[in-house]
């Protein structure tokens, strides 16, 4: 799987930081100029993939999906934000194309719409622009994939009249690459850090993945909530008798640390989901002021219970255990599992 980042107004350093977090130790970056550009692409090792080109606005790579398959391309693009320089995002389009004949996928912020309604709020677009990007896409032989999820991918984040909306990012591919891979869907997912929504592009249609029982561990997440300090204590008293050693102590408070989490926090992983499929219905009205503040409000739940969430897979990296995780864990797990 392939990470294309654009804007990321980061250098090298930090976005060094997120290929960490990621597990996407392999990619190429363009460090930002100071607060403005920048972009990544990332992929894990392991993912065959052939550098070919890159600039303040693309990077161009080659995959393959095994060493015996037919090759591909993928291209991360940023089209120029100012309007009178957009032309050159054209011209740098219409370059990458003639370089070769292969199946051609090209994903990013094109800083453009295609069409009138894809934005919502605002100015009128200028048809010469919305001509000039359709125009570049047909002349390249790039159709764009469509979507599942909110129509608008960008958002100023402003309210009242000055709220405006549109569809800036997409993913176009040439029709080899389209029959290539028949069942590729893009899915526009929201961010709740972000002006932009997250674009997912799946080659394939998702498998049913079967549940694995995994073994009990004290979450740090947990200390963020006072009552859990009360739990623990609950459940060290409660066996009084001499019989009730250390290792029954510590298997109550497993079980009453389980059904405490279930009924106070729940799976964080399905809340937010759930959450963010709440969201993305609510964006899905594609209006400028209706439901306005309920998004703002979501976002900031979601925001909680993401900083959760950090703190839990924070607690299960090998790196940060140390920091986040029980000192005893060893003895722990033995006598609690």
């Amino acid at each position: 799987m392939l990470v294309f980042l654009a804007e990321t107004k980061a250098g090298i350093n930090r976005i060094k930081g997120v290929q960490r977090k990621l597990e996407y130790s392999q990619g190429i970056i363009v460090p930002s100029d100071g607060r403005s550009g920048g972009l990544a692409l990332l992929w894990k090792e392991g993912t065959m993939v052939d550098f070919k080109s890159s600039s303040n606005s693309h990077i161009d790579v080659v995959v393959r999906d095994s060493p015996s398959s037919e090759p591909w391309r993928a291209t991360g693009f940023y089209g120029h934000p100012e309007t009178n320089k957009r032309y050159i995002s054209w011209h740098l389009l219409d370059s990458l194309s003639s370089q070769c004949n292969m199946p051609w996928v090209v994903m990013g912020d094109f800083n453009e719409i295609l069409f009138s309604d894809e934005k919502l709020g605002g100015a009128e677009r200028e048809a010469k622009q919305m001509v000039a990007f359709r125009e570049r896409l047909n002349r390249c032989r790039l159709v764009d994939l469509g979507f599942i999820g909110q129509k608008y991918t960008w958002c100023n984040g402003r309210f009242g009249g000055e709220r405006t909306k549109l569809r800036l990012d997409r993913v176009v591919a040439n029709d080899d690459w389209i029959q290539r891979f028949p069942d590729a869907r893009v899915f526009h997912t929201h961010l709740t850090i972000s002006d932009h929504c997250l674009l997912k592009l799946s080659l394939k249609r998702d498998q049913i993945k079967h549940p694995q029982k995994r073994r009990f561990m004290f979450e740090a997440m947990w200390t963020r909530d006072t009552s859990c300090r009360e739990v623990v204590e609950a459940a060290w008293d409660f066996g009084n008798l001499p019989s009730f050693q250390l290792t029954g102590r510590l298997r109550k408070c497993k079980e009453m640390l389980k059904r405490w989490n279930w009924r106070e926090f729940g799976n964080v992983t399905q809340i937010i989901k759930q959450k963010r499929e709440q969201l993305q219905y609510l964006e899905s009205f594609n209006s400028l002021h209706e439901k306005a503040d309920e998004v703002l409000q979501l976002k900031m739940e979601i925001n909680e219970i993401l900083t959760r969430e950090e703190i839990m897979w924070n607690q299960r990296s090998r790196t940060m255990w140390m920091k986040w995780g029980d000192r005893n864990t060893k003895f722990f797990h033995a006598t609690a599992s």
